[in-house]
């Protein structure tokens, strides 16, 4: 846990799986364990954010991008399940799907939006499927900002923003995940 705490710090920014465009937690030497821990602890905010692929980031990155990237309005799947996260946090999938009586198809299609537009998050890691991974429990972004790490707003963000994942990321690789 505490090296990839350090990753994120260091860089803002870490995939779960591998690809050829960012470092992935195998990459670094971690594990899904890894990411349940900080998940748990509140110092990783569990996303889509980069390509709609599962990413990490540090609080730090997460305020970054949110002051960053604009506000995308919410469609009618994706509202009615962030209501349903917002009146019962730490609630699993399972119950999620159950609650709003979506078909899957809906409801994979309104979480992947808020996950990927930082509307909701993981709040903590769930019931263990196997070594390498578990169920997600869910919350809103704001919910999550209750419990993590008070960050200072910083003077750019853009600027601190880059500076932060210059590191891993290129200049395009930067205005994709703040566009």
């Amino acid at each position: 846990m505490g090296d990839m705490r350090a990753w994120l710090t260091q860089n803002g920014i870490l995939l779960c799986n591998r690809n050829p465009d960012l470092p992935a937690l195998e990459d670094i030497g971690c594990t899904w364990g890894d990411a349940m821990g900080l998940i748990d602890a509140h110092l990783a905010f569990y996303s889509k954010a980069y390509k709609k692929r599962t990413a990490y980031l540090s609080p730090e990155a997460y305020y970054l991008i949110k002051a960053l990237r604009p506000q995308r309005p919410m469609s009618g799947p994706a509202r009615e399940l962030y209501g349903v996260i917002g009146e019962n946090p730490g609630a699993d999938a399972a119950f999620l799907k159950s609650a709003c009586a979506m078909e899957s198809k809906d409801f994979r299609a309104g979480m992947d939006f808020l996950l990927l537009n930082l509307y909701v998050t993981a709040i903590a890691s769930g019931r263990k499927l196997s070594e390498n991974w578990s169920e997600l429990l869910y919350c809103t972004a704001g919910e999550w900002e209750r419990q993590a790490p008070a960050i200072a707003p910083a003077d750019n963000a853009r600027e601190r923003l880059w500076e932060l994942v210059s590191g891993v990321m290129t200049d395009r690789q930067f205005k994709s995940l703040i566009r």
